[in-house]
Parts: C-alpha cells; sequence; structure tokens
C-alpha cells in the first residue's frame, strides 16, 4: 500500500497563466455541445440550434477549415468543465500548427476543471451475498477487445492483488548454482527466472497472468510466467531482465500480483481476463455503486505527430490548465520490462518533433508510464507550473536513449520549470522524476520532485568517456527529497552520466534520499565519466551513501556546498583513474558518523582545498584511509580545518551559518535554501506540504569503526564464499568457497584452491577490509598447506602505492619467513596457528611480534620483526593468498582480528 496522501484542490490551483489575446478567434468546446454546432459560444443557445463542440476533435478539425484561408490572429479552444473520455488518443500533426504571431491554444475555462480521460466508468456492481468482494461482469474484457491493469476509485489508485501484501519475498537465487557462475553467465536462460522458497509461489488460477515484481539495485524488472517447476522451486519468464546476469544474487526481493487468490484485503482488486469478471474489495464503508471507479482504455492521451526528418513539426501550440487523466501501460507479447531508469517506457502524452509548444498548469495523473515525453525533434518547448502525479512509471522525459543522427533529430531547449512531480514509480519502480537522455541545453528549474523509488533528475546517457550529446543542462533551484524510499539503490537526487561540459546542478536542496543497503543512495551523483560538471551552491542532507559521490568522471567543480549526515559517509571517490577527478573547495562537510570520505582516494588524483569538515562523534574522524594530519602532510586539503561550522540548528536542519562560522573565512559564501522548488500563488506553493508520510524503516548502519573479525566460517554454508571477506581470482578452476572437508575447530573451514595457468600469480586470494588507524591490532588465524601450496598472508594500509606492514610467506617446503627474513619452517598436511600483534597510528614502532606453532604443541614467539614499510601506520587491507601455478589446496580457519 501506498504511504501517503494528498488532498487536492485541483479548480482552485489550475487557473489560466495568461489572459485571452485583446483580439483572438474562439472556440468552445462543452460536454453538453454538439459537433454540428459552430463552437462560437460557450453554452447551447436558447432555442438549442447552436453552441459549443463535443470534442476537442471536432474543435481541432474546425481550426484546420480556419487555416485553409491563412492564420490572422491566435486561436483559443476553451473548454468547459467535465471529464472528456477518449475513444483514441487526441493527435494533432503538422497541420495542426500555429505561428509565433498566431499560438493554438487548448485551454481550460477560467475557474473550471477539464479532465481528459483515457478511460471508461465502470458501474453495474453486484454486492456479494458473503465476503467483502463486489463484482461486476465486462463483456468486451470476455471477448478479448479490452485488458486493463490500473484501477481508479474515486480519484486513488487501487492496488491489483498482490502477495505479500506489504514487503516482500526473498528468491533463492538464479537457476544455475551459484557455484556454476561462469555457466550462467554463458546461458542466456539464467536471467529468465530463479529459484524461490517452497509455497512462496503456487500454481495459482490463470498463471499466465500473474506479474513478478524483481528488485535488483538500480532497477526492477516486471514479468509474466511460462514455467513454473513446484518440486525444485524454479519459475521461469516469458522474457529475460536485463539486469545483468553477474549481478543475480540470492535473496532478491520479489513480490506477486495479479490473481485471484492474492485478493485479500481492503483496496484490492482482480480481473479475469477470461471469464470478463472484475473483483474489488471496497474500503470499509464504501459501497461501490455510489463510487467512480475508472479503468483507462488508451495508453496514449495526448501524440504530437511531427515527422522531422519530412521537416514536418507541431509548432505553437499551447496547452493550458487542462487535466489529463488514465491511462494504462502496454509491453508487448509480455517481452522484456526493466532497465535503468524505466527508460523504455513511452508516455501519456507523446510529443515528437514538436516545438515551442507549451504545457502550462496542466494536470497529468493515474496513468500508466511515464507521463510526458519530448522526444526526438522536440526543441524549445515549455512546460510550466504542471502537477504531475500517480504515475506508474516516471515523471517527464526529455530525448532519446541515443544521439540523433540529424539536426532536425535532436531534443535541445526544453524548459521544465515550476512542476511538482511525485508519487511516481507504482509499477515500474525505476522511473525518475525527470529524465533528460541525449539530449542538450534544456533547463530544469524550481521543480518540487518527492516520494519516488529512483533518482530525481538523471542527466545523460553516455557511458565512459564516449562523446556525448547531452551538454549545457541547467538543473538549478530544485526540491528533491524523499526518493529511493529504501526501494531501489545506486541512485541520487541529481544522477548525471558522460561527457557532459556545460552542465551545471546549482542552488538545489536534496535531502532524504535511501537506498536498501544495496548499492548507493547519494544527494549528488555523477557517475559512468561524468565530466566537466559545475556542482554549486547545493544543500544536500539525509543521505544512504555520500552527500556527494562520484563513481568516476573527469575535471568535475564542487564548490560552495553544504552536505551534510549521510548515514555511511560525505563524501564518496569510487575509481582511481590518471587524471584529475574533480576539484573539491569551500564546502562545508558535517558528519555524525565518523566517516567523511568513502572509497578509494589512495592516487591523489584531485584537487580538494579550503574545505570545513566537521564530525560530532570524534575528534579523529576518518578521511577514507588517513587522519587529518596525515592527509595534510600528503599535500592534499590544503587550506582545510576541521572545526563546527556554526549551523543555526543542525538537528532540525536549519543550515544557516552563524555570523561567527569559520566557514567564512575559508571564503564560504552563503546562499538562500528557501527559493528553492515551487513558485506563485500561495496555494500552489503549498501543495507538497499536504503530503502525510509514514516513517521509513531504515536498517541499522553496521558500525564502520574498531570492527572485530571473527570468523570460523561456522554460519556459512558449504560451497558458499567467506560472509566477512572479498573473494577474488576464481576463474579457471580456482576458487574459495567454504568447505565441510575438515577444520581446524568445529565442522567448516575455508578451502582456498589453486589452479595453473592463472592470469596473475596472486590468484586467487581473499581479503578482510578492516578500518583501524589506531591502537594494537592483534590477529590469529590457523592455516594447513597441503603438498606443493605457496600461502602468502599481509597487511596493507590504503595509501598508493600501498605500503605493507606484518608480512609472511610459507613455502611449498614449509619454510615460513617473515618480511624477506626466514624464521622456522612449518609442517605441510597439519593446521598451524599464527597470532599477530602490531601496534597502528602513533604507536607504530616499526615492528611487529608473531607467534607461531602447531595447535597443542609448543608455540615459538619472534618479537621486533620489521615490518614492510617503516612509514606503514594503518590496516585497511588483510590478505590471505595462494601463490602456486599448479592445483594445490590451502585451508583457513578462525580469523580472529580485534584492536585494543
Amino acid at each position: 500500500m501506498r504511504n501517503h496522501k494528498i488532498i487536492l484542490a485541483l479548480a482552485a490551483i489550475y487557473v489560466p497563466l495568461v489572459t485571452a489575446p485583446i483580439k483572438a478567434v474562439d472556440f468552445y468546446v462543452a460536454g453538453n455541445g454538439n459537433d454540428g454546432w459552430s463552437g462560437k459560444s460557450a453554452s447551447p443557445t436558447a432555442e438549442g440550434k447552436d453552441g459549443p463542440f463535443a470534442t476537442l476533435e471536432r474543435a481541432r478539425d474546425a481550426i484546420r477549415e480556419l487555416k485553409k484561408s491563412g492564420l490572422q490572429e491566435p486561436v483559443n479552444v476553451r473548454v468547459r468543465r467535465g471529464t472528456y473520455y477518449l475513444s483514441t488518443p487526441f493527435r494533432l500533426t503538422s497541420e495542426d500548427s500555429g505561428t509565433e504571431q498566431c499560438p493554438i491554444t487548448y485551454a481550460a475555462q477560467p475557474g473550471e476543471t477539464v479532465i481528459v480521460s483515457g478511460g471508461r466508468p465502470i458501474s453495474g456492481w453486484k454486492k456479494p451475498e458473503q465476503g467483502n468482494i463486489w463484482t461486476t461482469e465486462l463483456p468486451e474484457v470476455r471477448a478479448g477487445d479490452w485488458y486493463f491493469q490500473q484501477l481508479f476509485v474515486n480519484g486513488h489508485r487501487c492496488i491489483r492483488a498482490r502477495m505479500p501484501n506489504d514487503g516482500y519475498f526473498l528468491n533463492e537465487g538464479p537457476i544455475e548454482p551459484l557455484g556454476d557462475r561462469p555457466k550462467a553467465r554463458s546461458d542466456p536462460g539464467t536471467k529468465k527466472g530463479f529459484r524461490f522458497k517452497p509455497g512462496d509461489i503456487r500454481r495459482w488460477k490463470n498463471l499466465e497472468d500473474v506479474n513478478v515484481l524483481q528488485f535488483h539495485s538500480w532497477t526492477a524488472s516486471v514479468h509474466w510466467i511460462k514455467a513454473l517447476d513446484t518440486e525444485n522451486h524454479i519459475v521461469r519468464f516469458t522474457a529475460p531482465a536485463n539486469w545483468p546476469t553477474g549481478y543475480w544474487t540470492k535473496n532478491e526481493r520479489y513480490y506477486l500480483e495479479n490473481f485471484p487468490e492474492a485478493l485479500d484485503c481492503p483496496g484490492e482488486w482482480y480481473l479475469d481476463r477470461k471469464t470478463g469478471i472484475l473483483s474489488y474489495w471496497p474500503m470499509a464503508g464504501d459501497d461501490p455503486a455510489q463510487l467512480q471507479v475508472i479503468a483507462p482504455k488508451l495508453r496514449h492521451l495526448l501524440q504530437l505527430e511531427g515527422k522531422p526528418d519530412d521537416g514536418k513539426f507541431v509548432e505553437r501550440v499551447n496547452f493550458k490548465g487542462l487535466s489529463f487523466q488514465h491511462a494504462d501501460w502496454r509491453i508487448a507479447s509480455k517481452g522484456p520490462a526493466d532497465g535503468q531508469a524505466a527508460h523504455f517506457l513511452e508516455a501519456a502524452i507523446l510529443a515528437r518533433g514538436a516545438r515551442h509548444c507549451a504545457f502550462e498548469q496542466c494536470e497529468i495523473a493515474h496513468v500508466g508510464e511515464y507521463g510526458l515525453w519530448l522526444a526526438s525533434g522536440c526543441t524549445d518547448n515549455r512546460v510550466v507550473k504542471c502537477h504531475l502525479h500517480d504515475l506508474a512509471g516516471g515523471g517527464i522525459k526529455i530525448g532519446e536513449t541515443y544521439s540523433p543522427k540529424t539536426e532536425a533529430q535532436a531534443t535541445e531547449r526544453n524548459l521544465v520549470d515550476n512542476c511538482f512531480i511525485h508519487d511516481t514509480g507504482h509499477m515500474f519502480h525505476a522511473g525518475v522524476g525527470v529524465w533528460v537522455g541525449r539530449s542538450s541545453h534544456n533547463t530544469i528549474t524550481h521543480n518540487e520532485i518527492c516520494d519516488l523509488d529512483y533518482t530525481g533528475v538523471s542527466v545523460g546517457w553516455s557511458w565512459g568517456y564516449a562523446s556525448s550529446s547531452a551538454h549545457h543542462n541547467v538543473i538549478e533551484y530544485n526540491h528533491i527529497h524523499d526518493i529511493g524510499r529504501a526501494v531501489l539503490g545506486d541512485m541520487g537526487g541529481i544522477y548525471t552520466l558522460g561527457i557532459s561540459p556545460g552542465t551545471r546542478l546549482r542552488h538545489n536542496v536534496i535531502h532524504d534520499v535511501y537506498s536498501p543497503g544495496i548499492g548507493g543512495g547519494a544527494g549528488i551523483y555523477p557517475d559512468e565519466g561524468s565530466t566537466e560538471l559545475l556542482i554549486e551552491n547545493n544543500l544536500v542532507y539525509n543521505t544512504e551513501r555520500g552527500c556527494f559521490s562520484q563513481h568516476y568522471g573527469r575535471e568535475n567543480t564542487v564548490r560552495n556546498n553544504i552536505f551534510a549526515f549521510s548515514r555511511t559517509g560525505e563524501i564518496a571517490r569510487y575509481r582511481e583513474e590518471d587524471h584529475l577527478s574533480f576539484v573539491f573547495e569551500r564546502n562545508i562537510v558535517y558528519s555524525t558518523s565518523g566517516y567523511l570520505l568513502l572509497g578509494r582516494w589512495r592516487n591523489g588524483k584531485y584537487r580538494m582545498q579550503g574545505n570545513l569538515y566537521w564530525d560530532t562523534s570524534t575528534e579523529d574522524p576518518d578521511f577514507g584511509d588517513l587522519g587529518f594530519d596525515e592527509r595534510q602532510s600528503l599535500g592534499r586539503d590544503t587550506g582545510s580545518i576541521i572545526a563546527d561550522p556554526r549551523f543555526v540548528a543542525p538537528d532540525a536542519c536549519d543550515f544557516r551559518l552563524k555570523p561567527d562560522s569559520p566557514a567564512l573565512k575559508l571564503g564560504f559564501k552563503p546562499f538562500k535554501f528557501d527559493d528553492v522548488g515551487l513558485y506563485g500563488d500561495p496555494e500552489w506553493e503549498k501543495l507538497p506540504k499536504q503530503i502525510v508520510r509514514k516513517p521509513l524503516d531504515l536498517s541499522p548502519i553496521e558500525s564502520r569503526g574498531f570492527q572485530q573479525i571473527d570468523d570460523g566460517f561456522e554460519k556459512t554454508a558449504v560451497g558458499e564464499r567467506a560472509a566477512l571477506a572479498v573473494t577474488s581470482g576464481e576463474e579457471s578452476g580456482a576458487s574459495i568457497r567454504v568447505t565441510d572437508v575438515t577444520a581446524a575447530t568445529g565442522q567448516h573451514c575455508l578451502k582456498l584452491a589453486d589452479a595453473p595457468g592463472l592470469k596473475y600469480a596472486w590468484q586467487p586470494h581473499l581479503n578482510y577490509q578492516p578500518r583501524f588507524r589506531k591502537g594494537i591490532a592483534h590477529l590469529s588465524f590457523t592455516v594447513r598447506l597441503e603438498d606443493g601450496a605457496e600461502f602468502i598472508h599481509e597487511w596493507r594500509d590504503a595509501s598508493q602505492p600501498y605500503r605493507v606492514g606484518p608480512s609472511i610467506r610459507i613455502r611449498p617446503d614449509g619454510e615460513l619467513a617473515a618480511n624477506g627474513k626466514l624464521l622456522m619452517k612449518v609442517p605441510t598436511g597439519r593446521w598451524v596457528r599464527v597470532t599477530i600483534e602490531a601496534p597502528l597510528g602513533k604507536q607504530c614502532t616499526g615492528a611487529y611480534t608473531m607467534t607461531v606453532g602447531v595447535p597443542g604443541e609448543e608455540q615459538k614467539r619472534f618479537g621486533e620483526l620489521p615490518v614492510g614499510n617503516p612509514k606503514w601506520r594503518s590496516l585497511r587491507w588483510l590478505g590471505f593468498i595462494s601463490l602456486a601455478d599448479k592445483e594445490t589446496v590451502i585451508y583457513l580457519d578462525d580469523v580472529k582480528l580485534n584492536v585494543r
């Protein structure tokens, strides 16, 4: 069930933006009109012989007739109050264009609410003799002439019968076992189903109509069931997901909908395709016979059908104050239905080859895909003060996923301003508030975008450093909040892709961006080669993983922003590249987690200067790998300080600076936070405040402080990877998996199986990733080398290149050396216990102690062993490596690490 509700006063909000021109041609459309009349008067004459038209199509045709003698004046089609049910989409072509001096406008009559609907009212409800489910019969459905995926009752979306009613089921992984991933990658059928827990999927009635909604990280795929194997608990789909095979895992979330057995609570409905019976369980106290129930019949409501390649455009046509409602979604032949940003969807209003057209004070609601799409060849259009909500997909799409082949195909210079976009992703959860594909020179300003499951604004559609056709886009003064909602990950308030010179992200307020713990949930997220962005004067707070998070990119400028209250670290950089990632200057970074920087910061290919950092939880916060003093000693963050920025009331999200703020001395320039989002009349500005939200149930964040490791692999199933470590190099027969063949203690241990001919000698290996910079680290483990095996264990920091602390090597003949010094021989084929103790940080002496021996026998102690690099200070990588170039086995057990 959706977690918020909103009360709309549309008639009070949607009033004309401008008055009619002094001299214009007016046509009228009304519910009591007649297409045989002249359309010249707002109401029927007393004699009933003339009056308004009855349909928009007749008004359009009257304008075509008028244009035969040439447009001399602007033309207004004034639509009277009421709901106009379309039998086909309202289509305009190049012959329906206006001119710069004589535009054509379709507008609601001042003060009247006009709904253009692609739906049909449902009546004929029968009260049940027992139970709660009302029914009505729809002959068109039974005959195969109509089927719908959505239902709206009294202006609210109803839930198609689903299971479970709240939350998700968790699958048992892909069809191919996880351990046979190479085979899974080569088999296209792998992505066409999964294994499920017994009882979660059953052979329900009309199984072919059941939808499975499977959640990955940054997308959710919609499937139909092709085959069900209840004995082996495998479900197979009619089409694969586009989600990369390598990312398919166990415990992916999913739910099912559209089967009668799931119709088990108020507000749910089900349509039986075979019988034409529509079933609905009304809310308490509701009588369906007294309710307005509407089901959509059309996919598109309005189509502007230019032909850019033929030089034919729909031009100078405006829409004002109209409410477009009730459109359905379509997926052809039960085919693939997923992808980042739900980019494969169309829209209720679809424009192609439209120029200088406008949507002003319009509403788009209760639709099945995106609300509005300005597709190829759309230039210089305006979407202003529009309200888009209750969308099964996303809000607004601009451009295409491919670069234009001709200048006429380019989508450019479009404006989305002062729009309220919210309550999206009801079916296609990856829908974006505003999506800008390969399109340039667009302006997205002063919008309020909230309550969706994925990204607020997405800009660009090029991966890596390939040439891009998305540049000089302006994203400013938007209020983006309450997104992600712990449903999808790897998303952001503003998300960018590719080379984007001239693109500006400025003066946006972004907050409450939460992922479900898979992938990031960032405030501003430059991904996949984002380049030459200006990110300035933004306020970002309350995020899941990074207020600013750059996967990889080049020469971006990040300055004069406020970043605060990320749950897992404030600033992230995830890929090391041999060029300048970004300039990060005069920002305020405010944390409560002890971690200011995330990701990879070793190579120093970035410029950070003049920033103010503050963490309320510790005097010694973590800067990626180093302490602040160590960082500055390397020439990083020159001129930056750790100091309280003196916000007015940060706990109340009041980030204004007090006059004595030390940030001012660093050159930080205060900016306003209250001039973002909607503007205009008070009723419009207050509309977002009417949303009532339930608090998110966010999963607790595991401490990333001085975590202990205590892993005997007993809680990990045989055949699985080590749960607490990173496994690498499983290829060509090499693997690292839990086994029960032997164990030092308990029943399980870890088996490192090496193989000949691997690309790197140091594969396979696994590593733990602690974050220890101070104290005395104490490690113990037991290891057993079989014949021919060679083993390395090593401690590293996170410098670039890394510095080595303690390091031991056991050769095939049993010789054990520490940092190159031969110490002793250990037996092969027997368990050997190793204990290492090393001081960290300021306590470092450049030496460590080690104890080695067979459990139950005499242990040999070695003191003052020199570390690999005298400058080594921190423990960020704890590795176990198999070094043989043949089939060998090493067993590892009882890995324990703590810091005192």
